[in-house]
């Protein structure tokens, strides 16, 4: 019974200590992609939530001609025509007037922490699109590997939970 109280002090004292930023980085072998709003206001924040859900999904359906980084970021670079007419259709669907740019390449990020997962700041590649000002909050998702729609899958077979308690159980045969 001690070696059980022992042990469930060791993991309640991890997991206390685990609510703090997470030493996990994140390589740099992943891809970016970022879209930021004019401004704060709630409109501008709308339009932006609205284009990065239907452009990250368009992002996903672009074929790739490998798995290799270099070689994805030439096919959304050779794509970049059809990306700017997904834009403007969707901006011109939904009656937006708004200008943009779009850059594919290396573009600078703040350090972000993201579900205990730090983003170290730097240079990335990304795709990157500024919407009007470019002066509001922005959205970004990793396109490579693709982790942008994982919380809106509803096929989540495929990811694999653990619980730290069960392994540290059955490393102790508890």
């Amino acid at each position: 019974m001690k070696k059980i109280l022992i042990i469930l002090a060791i993991i309640i004292s991890t997991m206390l200590l685990s609510n703090k930023e997470s030493d996990i980085t994140i390589p740099n072998n992943n891809i970016r992609f970022r879209v930021i709003a004019s401004s704060n206001s709630i409109k501008d924040q709308e339009v932006k939530i609205g284009l990065s859900k239907d452009l990250s999904a368009y992002l996903m359906d672009i074929k790739h001609t490998s798995n290799n980084k270099e070689d994805i970021i030439k096919d959304y670079v050779n794509n970049k025509n059809n990306i700017e007419n997904h834009i403007n259709n969707y901006l011109n669907e939904n009656n937006l007037d708004i200008k943009y740019n779009l850059n594919i390449g290396r573009n600078k990020f703040n350090k972000k922490i993201y579900k205990g997962v730090k983003y170290d700041a730097g240079y990335y590649d990304s795709i990157v699109v500024e919407l009007g000002e470019a002066r509001g909050l922005n959205w970004w998702c990793v396109v490579y590997p693709p982790l942008c729609n994982i919380e809106d899958n509803n096929n989540l077979n495929d990811i694999e939970y653990k619980s730290y308690i069960k392994e540290i159980l059955d490393k102790y045969n508890i």
